[in-house]
């Protein structure tokens, strides 16, 4: 597994809107976690797993600190801010997995929008 920046899918004008309406429909929904639970944590890192299904989506989340995203498996996962704040992508999974940086600061809903379970492991950075 690699790590590489995360190859963005060109948005056809169908995707765009559909990426549009997911970000009304949910609008005004309160902030969630990052991921479904807890797999360690300690005074220097807190590791998350998530499973996202075809079509699922999580919570609209921020990333308070750096993270680290190691992309086990999936195809097509969708990264949309709320309005104003950004522009809704869609990553392309590579067969392998991927390793991707987020940097602190960001808010957005992952949406599952490929055919194939999505999982990471986040690894949250706690301190420097």
């Amino acid at each position: 597994m690699k790590h590489q920046p995360p190859a963005l899918e060109v948005l056809s004008p169908e995707t765009r809107a559909q990426l549009e309406r997911f970000r009304v429909e949910h609008a005004g929904e309160p902030r969630g976690a990052v991921a479904d639970r807890v797999l360690f944590e300690d005074e220097h890192l807190r590791i998350w797993e998530l499973t996202l299904l075809p079509g699922q989506a999580t919570a609209l989340h921020h990333h308070p600190l750096d993270y680290y995203l190691v992309i086990l498996s999936g195809d097509r996962v969708a990264g949309i801010p709320p309005k104003g704040e950004g522009d809704p992508y869609v990553g392309l999974i590579p067969p392998e997995g991927n390793t991707v940086r987020v940097p602190k600061g960001s808010t957005e809903w992952a949406w599952n929008v490929g055919e194939k379970t999505y999982r990471e492991i986040l690894i949250e950075r706690k301190r420097g």
